[in-house]
């Protein structure tokens, strides 16, 4: 992990989000593919925007199982359920590949954040956003085929045309079995929509195929 103050390499859609200047406060980090972004259970430190990469955020149960909750394509924002006090504690976030973030130190500046008009109407729009993308998601996984919800998907978490996931995880994140997952896999092969490289990876020959047959959904 690379941690630097982050000066100008803050893009200005998020320095246009307060009405007061971040750059003195905010720092800019690197993760590397699989290191945690944030770490389960701790308390918040940080509002945390991601700026490049994909991540996930996960849940582990008493019994040790552990549950992906959601998969997050950048740009996005992390900690805010915690900076609102919906929850206490943080949920575990992973860098699925190279990840880039800006933080801002929540307790050093939360009484700025927490008087920043501007700010708080970001965060309300974004949470209703995020609500209405729940809802969608699971009106989706109730009337949508998996090929068409695997194609979203795919289109979402492909680094440029190239996919490379977990089957086991996109499985239980879409609530289907392993096998039914690879089944359609092979059906957008053969389709020549998909290439098999190896493993669980796949190159995207058709963008406009999957495009088409991906559920449309509103951008966060």
């Amino acid at each position: 992990m690379k941690i630097k103050k982050a000066n100008e390499m803050i893009p200005s859609y998020i320095t246009n989000l307060f009405s007061f200047d971040i750059t003195p406060y905010a720092k800019w980090k690197e993760f590397r593919k699989n290191e945690l972004i944030c770490r389960e259970g701790d308390d918040l430190s940080d509002l945390v925007f991601l700026i490049k990469g994909n991540a996930k955020l996960f849940l582990t149960h008493e019994n040790g199982k552990v549950t992906i909750i959601d998969f997050f394509k950048s740009p996005t924002l992390f900690g805010e359920m915690e900076f609102m006090g919906a929850q206490k504690f943080t949920n575990g976030v992973i860098a699925l590949d190279k990840c880039v973030c800006i933080l801002l130190p929540v307790r050093e500046i939360s009484h700025l954040l927490k008087n920043d008009t501007k700010f708080l109407n970001y965060l309300c729009l974004f949470l209703c956003r995020k609500a209405l993308r729940n809802t969608s998601n699971y009106a989706t996984n109730q009337n949508y085929p998996l090929v068409n919800r695997l194609a979203n998907f795919i289109l979402l978490s492909a680094d440029g045309d190239i996919y490379n996931r977990k089957h086991t995880e996109v499985a239980e994140y879409l609530g289907v079995s392993y096998r039914h997952l690879l089944h359609v896999f092979a059906v957008l092969c053969e389709a020549d929509i998909l290439q098999h490289m190896d493993k669980k990876t796949y190159r995207i020959k058709d963008f406009s195929s999957l495009a088409t047959m991906a559920v449309n959904e509103n951008s966060l």
